[in-house]
């Protein structure tokens, strides 16, 4: 049995331990988890790596120290921790399905999650992957939301014409506006982007946490090339809509768009997105996951469009586990006292 922790600095040690799985969501990558490990205080990227003989298990997550916040005072540090996956889609991958060698491996990480103060853990898991199947034999799993993707094929024609017909129109529509869309460089269009993406979520009045800021940027696009894909589309020499996506092997994530809202009415986000289709199947991309909507309604209009630019619906599922349940429950009852309130059956309610 060999047990390893790789830090997300490791990038080559990291991907190493990716190598031998069949389906790696872009979400597991190094780069990707230690750019979102700016976003909460004291986070660290790691990757819990297990293996027995051939049989393999890895996990990445976000180490992340557990602080009491206090509206009305100073916050309360704890010295416990909680793990988390990323914002998008990860979890467990295993080589197996073997019942013994999934129950041997869980029980060294609880072993070590407990030497180290982790007292719950929050897994998100991969739509592509399929991976819940793998997850701890105690962690609560359930669907959180639908979600868009797209099985791409191996031609931009037959991919249009996969496309529901009001999503054509919009594309024909954005064309006939004039707007032009292409694969740009990250040099030539991403401060572009970031112009365009900050007014959109203002539009939007997005919550704090979908603003970037440099370092973000800065560490995902560590990322090695053709993995990082930015397409825009323009009216003139304007950006007026813009997408990325995150590619790996033959899987891509749309991660972030943009639109002006005049040129997002007149089909210029359907064009971006059908754009970055197309880079996608010269690729050889073949999954795309579009994503899922703000909330968890089905009828939330983000989803909404983000069904009308793919071709299929899958279920994204959540999962929650309480490791050490008497210090949890002690600092649930230490957060009631500070705010007065129950915590509303949220796993993290700390934060």
């Amino acid at each position: 049995m060999v047990m390893q922790i790789i830090d997300s600095k490791d990038r080559d040690t990291w991907r190493e331990a990716l190598a031998p799985f069949e389906k790696v969501d872009v979400c597991h990558l190094p780069e990707y988890h230690d750019a979102y490990s700016t976003r909460f205080l004291g986070s660290r990227a790691m990757l819990w790596s297990y293996r027995k003989n051939n049989d393999r298990l890895a996990y990445p997550f976000l180490l992340s120290p557990i602080i009491l916040q206090n509206p009305t005072g100073p916050s309360e540090p704890t010295e416990y921790f909680d793990i988390g996956s990323i914002y998008g889609y990860s979890g467990p991958l295993s080589t197996s399905s073997d019942k013994v060698f999934l129950t041997e491996a869980w029980s060294a990480f609880d072993q070590w999650a407990i030497q180290n103060r982790i007292i719950c853990e929050f897994v998100r898991f991969s739509v592509f992957a399929d991976n819940a199947r793998w997850a701890h034999p105690d962690c609560q799993i359930e669907n959180n939301r639908s979600v868009a993707f797209s099985l791409l094929p191996h031609s931009k024609e037959e991919y249009f014409d996969q496309l529901p017909s009001k999503t054509r129109n919009m594309i024909r529509r954005a064309q006939k506006e004039g707007f032009t869309s292409r694969e740009i460089t990250i040099g030539e269009g991403l401060n572009d982007f970031r112009t365009l993406y900050r007014e959109t979520i203002a539009r939007n009045q997005a919550a704090e946490f979908f603003s970037y800021n440099d370092d973000y940027y800065e560490r995902l696009l560590r990322l090695p090339e053709g993995e990082f894909i930015i397409c825009g589309v323009y009216k003139e020499a304007k950006m007026v809509s813009a997408a990325i996506a995150l590619a790996h092997r033959g899987y891509a994530l749309y991660h972030l768009g943009a639109n002006d809202s005049a040129a997002s009415r007149l089909g210029a986000g359907n064009f971006a997105l059908f754009e970055i289709a197309q880079s996608l199947i010269q690729r050889g991309v073949r999954f795309f996951n579009i994503g899922g909507g703000r909330t968890t309604d089905p009828h939330d209009p983000l989803l909404s469009f983000k069904k009308s630019n793919g071709t299929a619906v899958g279920e994204y599922k959540i999962g929650k586990r309480v490791l050490e349940r008497r210090i949890y429950d002690s600092l649930a009852e230490r957060w009631q006292a500070i705010h007065g309130h129950s915590t509303q059956n949220q796993l993290q309610f700390y934060r």
